[in-house]
């Protein structure tokens, strides 16, 4: 999955692939990681790189994050390539009809509308879990929840339909 990351001014191009179970390599900044990691609670997180071992407490809300590590704090917004494209061409949203898919396979953790909804557009719709981080799906426009594809617990591929919003 491609991503931006956003620190201050400076905006990286992050890369996560999952190469084994709890193994992902990152790229980013022209960099190679190769990185084992296991969520030993809600927002903490056993990361092994090299012979180095860290506990990491990950903080996020829609696409901001902060990350503590060994006692200091990092702040950043991470978002998908696609996402903040829009946003850079001055996309505000629409009014119509969408189809939420999948971005990447993974697990339907929690829906956070039901049938019949009015939601907004940017509003987070489901939340999917992948490579054991939670990601909010949100509405590309406004409207009403027409219909719902998927349950809590069901596993999905990448471009499975999730939910339709018109």
């Amino acid at each position: 999955m491609n991503y931006i990351a956003t620190i201050g001014e400076r905006e990286v191009k992050v890369t996560v692939k999952e190469v084994g179970v709890a193994r992902y390599m990152v790229t980013g900044a022209e960099k190679e990681y190769l990185v084992d990691a296991h969520q030993v609670q809600d927002s903490v997180w056993s990361i092994l790189y090299g012979t180095e071992s860290f506990e990491v407490d990950v903080q996020g809300r829609d696409d901001e994050y902060e990350v503590l590590i060994e006692g200091d704090c990092y702040k950043f917004s991470l978002m998908n390539e696609q996402r903040k494209a829009l946003i850079r061409a001055g996309w505000k949203g629409a009014v119509g009809k969408a189809l939420v898919t999948s971005p990447m396979p993974g697990k339907v953790l929690k829906l956070l509308v039901a049938e019949g909804e009015e939601v907004q557009t940017d509003q987070g719709v489901i939340v999917v879990e992948a490579m054991k981080m939670e990601n909010e799906l949100k509405s590309a426009v406004t409207g009403k929840v027409k219909e719902i594809f998927v349950k809590e617990g069901e596993v999905v591929e990448l471009g499975s339909k999730l939910l339709l919003v018109e």
